[in-house]
């Protein structure tokens, strides 16, 4: 192993360690993360290894785990001078970066205590085989079994066990875990791609501003207020306050203003670059600290800077990486993401699906497009068509086309025959100009994406 190699692992080891020991949800969370992947063999450091074996125990008998009290543990067994003293120990937390990374880097340990087990597995087996001794089937043999192990170490005894069919149909539907009812659940992925000046900034803030004042983002119905942050790499302050403002009083004027810290803004317009660690750590830490249920970010090619030489499915794979750290950091926010679209073909509509890698288009569990409808008032309305460019994974309420509102940027809109019947309010003024007559609904109440309060 390379000396920088070995330096990095004992980084990463010792960010482990240091996670376990953070106090209140940050420690605890910690622990259920890498508990399932790590043994105290693991460790290159036998030390730290030793150090992982006691946390372990102390935690499944529900101790007070930290600095002090691990330190008084290892004491107590003669084994404080052997990891390094009293001092070594406090230094762990330090070595923290974010714990919400604490997974991560327990995913390394474990590839290379695999990689060292694979490596001592086939010098063994290399040496029995060069000897010319034994039966060479039996030496075969004694290799899987030698590979099956190092595989398989400390893991097998936690595989859950499959589900016969009959029991599996037997079982309960999960209601989701609603963020916004019958649109976005906890940990959902919801990206909106559109060309240049196609409204995908705004119709993110939207959602946004009415879920943070408990609004639902399209019905005329009220939601649980929900917590939200909005990481805005693009637009400066200036461009992004008075969109904010003017939606913000959209929601008091429908009689639900937003309190204080239930939307967090960062504005960022030079950009983030989540490959990096710096970057990567300012965003996990904000996340932290605010506990937001729903995210929007983006857009996409501000989140990442190119790198010489690295393909552009690695530089997703590394995105998406950074990505899914906010999540877990946040505790399952549900995750809204801005992209470009390309540049439209000749002759067609424009291609809807994310810039950059192909990798994109099976991530999120929900995609669509805002694409320029056609027909006759379209272009008066601006109406769009909301066009799916990534198979969804489940039914969710979402619109079939939105068109420029009154009160608020975007209005949902329903179709009902070629004729399209507003969400909240396009005036009567407007479809008349657009040439457009608009059906009464068909139980004469009130239009259908109406629906009660919720509570």
């Amino acid at each position: 192993m390379s000396e920088a190699r070995a330096e990095y692992l004992a980084d990463a080891e010792r960010a482990v360690l240091g996670a376990l020991m953070m106090p209140g949800d940050a420690g605890d969370d910690a622990f259920r993360a890498v508990v399932e992947v790590l043994e105290p063999a693991d460790f290159y450091a036998p030390q730290h290894g030793a150090v992982y074996g006691l946390i372990c125990s102390m935690r499944a008998r529900r101790e007070p785990c930290d600095p002090i009290t691990v330190t008084g543990e290892l004491a107590r067994s003669g084994d404080l001078a052997r990891v390094g003293g009293a001092v070594a120990v406090h230094q762990l937390v330090d070595a923290v970066p974010t714990a919400a990374h604490a997974e991560v880097y327990a995913g390394e340990i474990r590839d290379a205590a695999l990689r060292r087990a694979l490596a001592a597995a086939g010098a063994q087996t290399a040496s029995e085989a060069m000897s010319g001794e034994g039966d060479a089937q039996e030496l075969a043999e004694r290799a899987v079994a030698r590979v099956q192990a190092a595989r398989d170490r400390g893991l097998a005894a936690t595989d859950t066990p499959p589900v016969d069919l009959i029991d599996f149909l037997a079982e309960a539907d999960v209601e989701p875990d609603w963020v916004v009812p019958g649109v976005l659940a906890r940990w959902d992925r919801l990206m909106i791609t559109a060309g240049e000046g196609g409204g995908k900034s705004l119709l993110l803030r939207q959602i946004l501003v009415r879920a943070a004042a408990g609004l639902h983002p399209w019905k005329r119905a009220r939601i649980r207020p929900v917590k939200c942050l909005l990481v805005d790499v693009e637009n400066s302050a200036d461009q992004t306050r008075p969109w904010l403002a003017r939606m913000a009083a959209a929601a008091a004027e429908e009689g639900a203003p937003i309190g204080r810290g239930q939307m967090v803004v960062d504005v960022r317009p030079e950009g983030l670059d989540l490959n990096q660690p710096a970057d990567r750590s300012w965003l996990l830490r904000r996340v932290e600290r605010e506990s937001p249920d729903l995210i929007a970010i983006g857009p996409v090619y501000k989140l990442a800077a190119p790198r010489s030489g690295e393909s552009a499915e690695d530089s997703a794979r590394a995105l998406m990486s950074a990505l899914e750290a906010v999540r877990v950091a946040s505790g399952g926010a549900a995750l809204l993401i801005e992209a470009h679209a390309p540049h439209g073909g000749p002759g067609g509509r424009r291609d809807l699906r994310p810039i950059g890698s192909s990798l994109w288009l099976r991530w999120p569990e929900f995609g669509f497009g805002l694409s320029p409808a056609e027909g006759p008032g379209a272009e008066t309305l601006r109406l769009m068509d909301w066009v799916p460019w990534r198979g969804p994974r489940s039914a969710r309420s979402w619109p079939e086309q939105v068109c420029e509102g009154v009160t608020w940027p975007w209005q949902a809109i329903e179709h009902a025959g070629n004729a399209p019947v507003p969400a909240l309010t396009v005036t009567d003024e407007q479809a008349a100009a657009a040439g457009i007559t608009i059906p009464a609904p068909a139980d004469g109440g009130a239009d259908r994406w109406a629906a009660d309060p919720l509570t």
